[in-house]
């Protein structure tokens, strides 16, 4: 189940408050409730039971001129973001409330901008898991309780060794936080070892160390660490270079997702269904492993467009693609081959499993209705499954489309399986 964000944001100045309001909440799609005082920020603390996400605080309020509003929020345990208007000494009082985690300086629109995005990064964090390596217990707790107070997900080994089998096994390991001087293997073999199976745009490593040689920063970066930290860094950068590597590691996953996807439905498209499906066709071959391939378009198809409109055409295919994706194992490839068609490649499943879970989709289909402007529709489908291995994927496919056809002769709502 989807988690509910509120975000509360306190500030005096409407301009600010009003303007945090809706850029979250239309980016981002939170709820934002806010209040210009700390008598009303106690009041929907009372009204939410304090259940926040994030508050963002004004640091001079008319009821809380030095900051009060912080420590006050504060022993309810909700992160807080501080808004101020000029900068504080690191050793201001303020900063000894634990969930504080950054403090903004509001000089203009751009204050506003960076805020939201330090929001939506906190929410990100939450889906984040982090790798933290370092043979002091001390330290690593450090980066560890770092990590938990900017919403990430924080897992601990004590050594590189150890770490390399933890990433094999978690696949969701995003970034890693390893120190430079360890024993048995330092950072910088952890490094060297870690890139041999994942590449800097699929996991992130920031190094450590408390020496200042400038030969070891040069070194983890030439091996394939993507940033540098001395030990002696400050919540504050340690924050900065955290959040920069994610944001930098999302950015490359989103082009390559782009490349993959298909634009309108958001499943895979044509090309990465025969390159990747190559290498499962290939795997499955040689481990004689069962592998089928199964085609599915939509009845009356060109009805539809030619009564109602290619609009209302796109909304089927759309439709069409949620109920595979809702449907259809993970680990299976689904991707659109064009128009109206889809095709599947399941891993491992026995003929008895994919007749029944196509002839359950099937079904679906027939009894789903979607919305096109004022109208109510609904179509069927077809299924085509070819489970005999031959020369090539592309042949495979080529005898799901023939069972395809031989469904489609039949009639509506059909599938045959090619055996």
């Amino acid at each position: 189940m989807q988690v509910k964000h509120n975000i509360l944001v306190v500030d005096d100045s409407k301009t600010i408050s009003m303007g945090l309001k809706y850029i979250i909440e239309d980016r981002l799609g939170l709820n934002v409730y806010t209040a210009a005082s700390m008598k009303e920020c106690a009041d929907l603390l009372l009204e939410h039971k304090g259940k926040f996400s994030l508050a963002l605080l004004d640091y001079g309020l008319p009821d809380a001129p030095k900051g009060e509003v912080v420590t006050f929020v504060n022993k309810f345990k909700i992160p807080s973001l501080l808004l101020t208007g000029t900068k504080l000494e690191v050793d201001d009082e303020i900063f000894k409330n634990s969930n504080l985690i950054d403090y903004i300086i509001k000089n203009g629109s751009y204050a506003i901008d960076y805020s939201v995005g330090v929001v939506e990064r906190f929410i990100k964090n939450s889906e984040v898991e982090v790798l933290v390596i370092d043979d002091s217990k001390t330290f690593a707790m450090k980066m560890k309780a770092l990590c938990v107070k900017y919403n990430l997900k924080a897992i601990v080994n004590h050594s590189a060794k150890e770490a390399l089998e933890t990433v094999k096994q978690r696949p969701n390991i995003k970034l890693i936080l390893v120190d430079y001087m360890m024993p048995e293997m330092n950072g910088l073999e952890f490094t060297m070892q870690l890139r041999k199976d994942f590449k800097k745009d699929e996991i992130a490593l920031i190094a450590l160390s408390g020496m200042s040689e400038k030969e070891i920063v040069s070194s983890f970066l030439k091996y394939g660490a993507n940033d540098f930290l001395y030990k002696d860094f400050s919540n504050e950068e340690f924050f900065a270079r955290v959040n920069g590597n994610l944001e930098v590691l999302e950015l490359f996953e989103a082009t390559q997702d782009k490349a993959k996807k298909d634009y309108l439905t958001g499943v895979f498209n044509k090309t990465y269904l025969l390159n990747a499906g190559e290498e499962v066709y290939n795997r499955a071959k040689k481990h004689k492993e069962l592998l089928a391939v199964i085609l599915i378009d939509i009845d009356i198809f060109q009805t539809i467009n030619e009564s109602y409109g290619h609009e209302a055409g796109d909304e089927a295919i759309k439709e069409l693609s949620r109920i595979l994706l809702e449907n259809i194992n993970k680990d299976s490839i689904i991707a659109r081959l064009g128009a109206d068609q889809f095709c599947v490649l399941f891993k491992n499943r026995p003929y008895a499993e994919i007749h029944q879970t196509f002839q359950e989709i099937i079904m679906i289909v027939e009894n789903n209705r979607f919305k096109f402007n004022d109208l109510i529709l609904k179509y069927t489908i077809s299924v085509g499954v070819n489970i005999n291995f031959s020369d090539s994927l592309e042949d495979m496919i080529d005898l799901a489309d023939e069972a395809l056809a031989n469904a489609k002769h039949k009639g509506s709502n059909q599938i045959v399986i090619n055996s």
